[in-house]
């Protein structure tokens, strides 16, 4: 097992159009779902938050391979839960070890963060580590706003 947090001000994202708006950090889809948030910047913030826990999490876990921050997307499940979708060598490396992973994302008073618990299980469900196209989706928890 293997904890990560992360607390970003949505303010200093919101003052870095060049990374709010680029593939730099963002997905094309995590973009267009923020966009579509009451609170883009703060759903935006949420999000690189859940992105650095999960590379403190990661970064316990002997052995697991570098990656960029597009590698890390953040998808929703369908009552709008967080969950990670792994790609690249990270998703592979994810998917080889059977690593599950909970998420939870809050945002509040111009502050977003995120926890990451990485699970290292023998037998992963469909539900835990689901792989289509090279890409792994894990974790399914949500505190506070979903971002």
């Amino acid at each position: 097992m293997s904890t990560g947090f992360d607390l970003q001000c949505v303010a200093e994202l919101a003052r870095r159009p060049h990374l709010r708006d680029s593939g730099a950090v963002f997905t094309a889809g995590e973009r267009a779902h923020c966009r579509s948030r009451p609170d883009p910047d703060a759903s935006l913030t949420g999000l690189l938050s859940a992105k650095e826990a999960f590379i403190k999490a990661l970064s316990s876990m002997g052995g697991a391979p570098a990656c960029s921050f597009p590698e890390i997307e953040v998808g929703h499940g369908p009552a709008g839960q967080p969950r990670l979708r792994l790609h690249g060598d990270v998703g592979r490396w994810c998917r080889e070890r059977n690593i599950a992973a909970e998420l939870s994302i809050s945002h509040s008073g111009g502050m977003a963060g995120a926890v990451v618990v990485l699970l290292a299980e023998p037998h992963a469900t469909t539900a835990q580590a689901a792989t289509a196209h090279g890409t792994t989706t894990i974790g399914t928890t949500s505190g506070g706003n979903p971002s």
